[in-house]
C-alpha cells in the first residue's frame, strides 16, 4: 500500500479532534509541564560563536554532566507521556486516561528498550551520511504503534514489524515527516521570535523569561502531539485498518 499524504494528515487531525480531552490531560502533565520546568530552571549551554568541534563537545559534555538528572527526568517524563498518548490514539483501544497511563506504565521499559534499539540501528546511518540515518528512522517510525496497538512485547520483533509495514514507503514517510518537521520548526521559531521581540520591547530589553519559556513549551508540546498523531495515522493507513483514516471517527 502506498502512503497517501493527505489521507494521513486528515487522519491525524481526526485523531486529535476525537481524543482531545484525553490527549490534553496527558500532554499537559507529562509533556508540557516537564518541558516548561526544564526551560525555566535549566539554562542552555552558552557558546561564543567561535568554538571548534572539540570546544563544542567539551561544552556539551560539561552541560550534560552538570544537568544529567533533570535531563534524564524530563526526557523520561516526556517519553512516558508520548507512550500514554499512543494508547489514547490506538484504534484497538478505548480506555480512560487513567487506564492509558497504567497501560503505558506496564510496558514503559519495553518501549525504552525499543527506542534504544532504534537508536543503535539508525546511528551508523547518521555517522556515515545523514540521509541513511533518516531513512532507517523512518522505516522504524511505527514501532510505538506496533507495541501499543498490536501488543508486541518483544522489542526486536516490534522493529521487524515496523520494517515490514513501511516496506516501499520508507522515503515517502521520510519526506512526509521532514515536511512536517520543517514547517513546525519554522512556525515555532517565528512564534518564539515574535514573543521575544514583544517581551524585549515591553521590558526595555529585559524580556519575560517565563512567558518566552511558556510559549516555547506550548509550541513544542503541540508539535509533539501532531507528530504522534501523524505516526498513528500512518500506521492505521499502512495496516489497512480503514480505507480512510478519518472515517474512524465519522
Amino acid at each position: 500500500m502506498k502512503l497517501d499524504y493527505m489521507q494521513s494528515w486528515n487522519g491525524a487531525m481526526a485523531l486529535l479532534g476525537a481524543h482531545k480531552e484525553a490527549i490534553l490531560a496527558i500532554a499537559g502533565v507529562f509533556i508540557f509541564l516537564p518541558t516548561l520546568l526544564f526551560a525555566q530552571y535549566v539554562m542552555p549551554p552558552v557558546f561564543n560563536g567561535d568554538e571548534d568541534m572539540n570546544a563544542i563537545i567539551a561544552i556539551y559534555s560539561a552541560y550534560f554532566d552538570q544537568h544529567s538528572l533533570p535531563i534524564i527526568a524530563s526526557n523520561l517524563a516526556i517519553s512516558f507521556g508520548s507512550l500514554a498518548i499512543y494508547f489514547a490514539l490506538a484504534p484497538s483501544r478505548n480506555n480512560t486516561v487513567a487506564e492509558n497511563l497504567v497501560s503505558a506504565l506496564k510496558i514503559f521499559v519495553i518501549y525504552l528498550i525499543a527506542n534504544l534499539l532504534i537508536a543503535v540501528v539508525a546511528l551508523p546511518g547518521f555517522i556515515l551520511f545523514i540521509v541513511p540515518g533518516l531513512y532507517l528512522s523512518s522505516r522504524l517510525l511505527l514501532v510505538p504503534m506496533v507495541i501499543v496497538n498490536e501488543g508486541e512485547r518483544n522489542p526486536i520483533e516490534s522493529l521487524k514489524r515496523s520494517w515490514s509495514l513501511t516496506r516501499n514507503n520508507g522515503f515517502s514517510i521520510l519526506l512526509f515527516v521532514l515536511i512536517i518537521a520543517v514547517v513546525g520548526t519554522i512556525t515555532i521559531g517565528v512564534l518564539e521570535s515574535v514573543t521575544g521581540v514583544v517581551a524585549g520591547l515591553a521590558t526595555g530589553g529585559t524580556g519575560w523569561p517565563f512567558i518566552e519559556n511558556l510559549v516555547a513549551a506550548l509550541t513544542g508540546t503541540a508539535f509533539q502531539l501532531i507528530l504522534t498523531a501523524v505516526i498513528t495515522s500512518v500506521y492505521i493507513e499502512l495496516t489497512g485498518q480503514n480505507s480512510k483514516v478519518s472515517d474512524i471517527f465519522t
